[in-house]
């Protein structure tokens, strides 16, 4: 006789070739078929996660980095008002520019990197933004408008500094 088990169990139907039921047979012992198909159906369940969840944790993962990013973005873009138009609408071209701007006024000066980590680019892009900036600069206003300072200066090594033709 067989023994009463308390949980409920539905009973599922699976053809399988003759020579994986004669190695099922020679792994299940005594313990028997069912059992030994139950345990490697839990055992695979708890070892991996389905490919769809994988998919979802990485959608959401992405979902994550873009708002920390837009919320960076937006942070980034209330410290203009000092500015003048002419840089505003001049000297930058679009808005990534005047988020590199607006984040090194904002925190007093910025290193590559962290410019890297705030606005998402690549630090060869921020690099070339930069030297663009500061060449319509100079057209325009006749100066430069961030210095690159190589040691440290006000905590920060080798770090962007707003010059006074920023503020003209």
């Amino acid at each position: 006789m067989s023994k009463k088990t308390s949980t409920k169990l539905v009973s599922i139907r699976v053809r399988l070739e003759p020579e994986i039921i004669v190695r099922i047979d020679l792994h299940a012992g005594e313990s028997g078929r069912q059992q030994f198909i139950r345990d490697a159906i839990l055992g695979r369940l708890d070892e991996t996660v389905p490919p769809a969840v994988l998919d979802l944790i990485g959608t959401v993962e992405d979902l994550r980095e873009r708002v920390k990013l837009l919320e960076r973005a937006g942070a980034s873009t209330m410290s203009l008002g000092p500015m003048s138009d002419d840089l505003k609408t001049k000297v930058c071209r679009d808005d990534f520019d005047r988020q590199i701007l607006s984040f090194i006024i904002e925190h007093r000066g910025a290193t590559t990197t962290d410019l890297e980590r705030a606005l998402g680019g690549r630090r060869r892009t921020i690099l070339d933004r930069i030297y663009k900036l500061n060449e319509r600069a100079e057209k325009i206003l006749g100066g430069p408008v961030l210095e690159h300072v190589k040691g440290e200066h006000k905590g920060k090594k080798g770090a962007w500094w707003p010059t006074k033709t920023i503020y003209s």
